[in-house]
């Protein structure tokens, strides 16, 4: 009889109005129909958002997670989805590939998930694979999904569904989910944004459920694959263009502050303003120039420091930090 979506199984059930004994074994077909199985592989707040879409869409789901992987679970929240939880010792793990035959999957779904998965694995569900990647493909093929993104200087972004395959973030993509960000858009934002996201994009997913089958999708381009989020990538460069410089901040707030150091000390920067000013030919990169706020010098123009922190000593306006920690013209934010 094959999967049904949630709208025409209500279609079909709102077409009774009594049932009689063979209508009634009908009925109970399409409900059957009505679930479908899936074995879901992730740890996020992302992933755990996916999941309740999922589940309130009426799927059988199953969470998989590497033991060592379960400090990332239980922050995720994944727990309280109220799903069974298949814990293995890692990909090649014997009683994984076990477990997944039995159980019989007709799909299996990664979301955020830190590790390969094989062939070997892949193949045990009737319908596919599939991973989603809330960052744009083929153009940013990272794990570090929400900082690329802002870090480039994207204005638009997407969430995007795709066929897993033995190269990371490459297979044919079945669905896209564009969405606009807003030129202060922060890292912290985009989060929240995606997560409020994620049932939407499992709608359309189960759209396409619906049909018994996975469609080819579009084959991916050459496109770029960037690192995974490392501490050299926090630190400022101010000879960078102002854009740039202020792009890293934003990709950076609030999880993982923007760094930089201020009289030997470590400084994190929260935010910078959106208006530059034009240098002065005798400035250098991370010079500051102290007036009614707090400026600092990048590759080509001056940027307002808006929001810094000390640590230790607390949250400041730039305006304000200048008041307290008396900064002087000429003083250089910089170095690691």
């Amino acid at each position: 009889m094959g999967f049904l979506s949630t709208r025409k199984y209500f279609d079909f059930i709102d077409s009774y109005t009594a049932l009689t004994d063979n209508e009634w074994i009908e009925y109970k077909q399409f409900y059957a129909a009505l679930t479908m199985h899936i074995a879901l592989f992730g740890y996020s707040h992302f992933t755990r958002n996916c999941a309740e879409a999922l589940k309130s869409l009426g799927h059988d789901l199953t969470l998989y997670c590497p033991r060592g992987d379960q400090n990332f679970f239980e922050q995720a929240g994944m727990a309280s989805v109220g799903l069974p939880v298949v814990w293995f010792e890692g990909m090649a793990d014997p009683a994984l590939a076990q477990t997944l035959e039995a159980q019989a999957p007709e799909l299996i779904l990664t979301v955020i998930f830190n590790h390969r998965i094989p062939e070997s694995i892949t193949q045990q569900a009737s319908l596919g694979a599939l991973n989603v990647h809330p960052a744009p493909l083929p153009s940013v093929r990272t794990a570090a999904v929400w900082f690329w993104p802002l870090r480039l200087g994207l204005t638009r972004s997407e969430v995007c569904i795709h066929h897993l395959t033995p190269t990371l973030d490459a297979g044919p993509v079945i669905l896209r989910f564009p969405f606009r960000l807003h030129p202060a858009e922060t890292q912290g934002t985009l989060t929240r944004r995606l997560n409020t996201l994620a049932p939407k994009v499992m709608q359309q997913l189960d759209h396409m459920l619906s049909e018994n089958s996975l469609p080819e999708g579009e084959p991916q381009g050459p496109g770029q694959t960037y690192p995974s989020l490392q501490a050299a990538d926090l630190w400022v460069d101010f000879s960078e263009p102002s854009e740039s410089v202020r792009n890293l901040v934003r990709a950076c707030t609030p999880y993982h502050a923007a760094q930089t150091r201020f009289r030997g000390n470590t400084l994190a920067i929260h935010e910078l303003g959106e208006q530059a000013a034009a240098l002065s030919p005798d400035s250098t990169p991370g010079q500051l120039q102290v007036g009614d706020d707090l400026w600092v010098c990048c590759g080509d123009g001056l940027l307002p420091v808006a929001v810094v922190a000390v640590p230790g000593e607390g949250v400041f306006s730039g305006k304000r930090f200048a008041a307290l920690f008396d900064v002087r013209d000429g003083e250089v934010l910089g170095g690691t």
